[in-house]
């Protein structure tokens, strides 16, 4: 196969006939690489943003690349092209208001918002508007603290926090799971040379979970527990014990849950005070209508009641209160955050009537236990689901002529059937293309990986 390289004016550097261990490497959430090695009889520097095309996606050189000299008229060049989704780890993601760039900020959006403003970032850094939304998944306000940190890290944060994958198509960025179009059937003479069982790295398997339930709101002397228990008293759950005993520990997936009520605020209400240092500060107020409890009768020894807001300008901020029961008033208890005389709350960040907000630190009254331990079982059941996945990479080599007489050509995310009654005891395995090695000289020519998780990787 003939290969052009051009430089970033779109000008003809080099012609070359790529030798037969060339490759294109691609894989879900991590590198897309087009290795060459070809033999030139000329001596041709390869400069940063000097790119090549193949099946019409294209590859850039992101560092200066000098070729080997073999003879007085020979240079051997072992070289690397690198696809959009290396190109996306140079620019780093900046809050970017009325025309000032900041590199450390902190963001509570849904993921289509951190999506848009990855993709605004790719665009400045690069100067372009090539860069799209693609697929974004739904969410919930999700907060990532953004530090210097690069497009490729934020949209792994990104995904992490929405529990799901990002994926490079051309130069659409998404965010949801990698895996479309009908199943393709592979087999051993249906296009596959053989199938290789391998494991994913660092995925998380196991059979037996030791789930533990929050301490929060939990008063051990009424309850008889330190920590939120399941409903039958159940120590540990199992699923597919068949594969053997592989225990794992979780508490981090279950910390939100606990005997709690989310109130809303009906009163709000602020008094000016001097401090103790003779300056004047802001003390903020709410009233819950609805609350049906007094709050001070449901102390815990030793702990002081806080709240965190759910819901507006405040949401996701903790805040220690008092409670006057005559009044039926909580008290936010002021904070200085920062080495000035800013006040939370305070400014544009106060409490606004109809703001949500969870009481915590407190003894809550009975029936909130049950609500919150039939909760805590049904998030260990949902949490058993998501992980009840095969973690194994099925390696499929391809029969080159049988791809090309089917007219077929893979990417990442494809659905395939494996085909199989060794393997399988249905006879078959639907999954999808994890990774790929493809020859560049026999395009149809693949080393795929077909998995429905991922291993551990980075794109660099």
């Amino acid at each position: 196969m003939e290969l052009k390289i051009y430089n970033q004016n779109d000008e003809l550097k080099l012609t070359v006939q790529p030798s037969d261990n060339s490759t294109r490497q691609k894989s879900i959430q991590a590198d897309h690489v087009l290795s060459l090695s070809f033999t030139s009889f000329e001596f041709v520097r390869l400069d940063v943003n000097d790119y090549v095309e193949f099946l019409g996606q294209r590859f850039w050189i992101i560092e200066q690349y000098i070729p080997k000299q073999v003879s007085t008229v020979e240079w051997e060049y072992n070289c690397k092209f690198y696809g959009p989704e290396n190109l996306i780890g140079q620019a780093l993601v900046l809050k970017i208001v009325d025309g000032e760039d900041d590199p450390v900020f902190s963001l509570t959006a849904p993921a289509q918002v951190h999506v848009e403003l990855v993709v605004e970032n790719l665009n400045r850094q690069m100067g372009t508007t090539d860069w799209k939304v693609g697929k974004v998944v739904a969410t919930e306000n999700i907060t990532i603290d953004y530090k210097g940190t690069y497009c490729n890290a934020g949209l792994k944060m990104i995904a992490e926090k929405a529990e799901t994958e990002y994926w490079i198509d051309g130069m659409t960025v998404n965010l949801c799971r990698c895996e479309y179009g009908e199943a393709i059937p592979l087999g051993y003479d249906n296009g596959a040379l053989s199938i290789e069982v391998a494991t994913a790295d660092n995925v998380k398997f196991f059979t037996r979970l030791f789930p533990v339930g929050s301490s929060r709101n939990i008063d051990r002397s009424v309850y008889g527990h330190t920590r939120l228990q399941l409903p039958d008293g159940k120590r540990y759950v199992e699923q597919d014990t068949e594969l053997g005993i592989v225990e794992h520990f979780e508490e981090e997936a279950f910390s939100h849950i606990y005997p709690r009520r989310v109130g809303k605020i009906s009163i709000a209400t602020c008094e000016e005070k001097i401090g103790e240092n003779g300056e004047p500060f802001t003390i903020y107020y709410f009233k819950d209508s609805s609350l049906p409890f007094d709050p001070n009768d449901y102390e815990i020894g030793g702990l002081v009641k806080h709240i965190t807001f759910q819901s507006g300008e405040l949401n996701g901020r903790e805040f220690e209160v008092n409670f006057d029961s005559k009044k039926q008033q909580f008290e936010i208890i002021t904070q200085w955050p920062y080495d000035d005389d800013t006040q939370l709350p305070g400014g544009m960040l106060i409490p606004q009537v109809g703001d949500e907000y969870i009481l915590w630190n407190i003894r809550m009254p009975d029936e909130y236990y049950t609500l919150a331990s039939q909760e805590y079982a049904e998030a260990v059941d949902a949490y058993m689901l998501k992980h009840r996945k095969d973690h194994r990479v099925y390696k499929v080599p391809t029969n080159y002529v049988n791809i090309e007489n089917r007219g077929l050509a893979f990417d990442i995310g494809q659905r395939i059937r494996l085909e199989s009654s060794e393997h399988f005891a249905s006879g078959y395995r639907d999954s999808r293309i994890s990774a790929f090695t493809q020859n560049v000289n026999i395009p149809t020519m693949y080393d795929l990986d077909i998995s429905d998780v991922l291993s551990t990787g980075t794109v660099t």
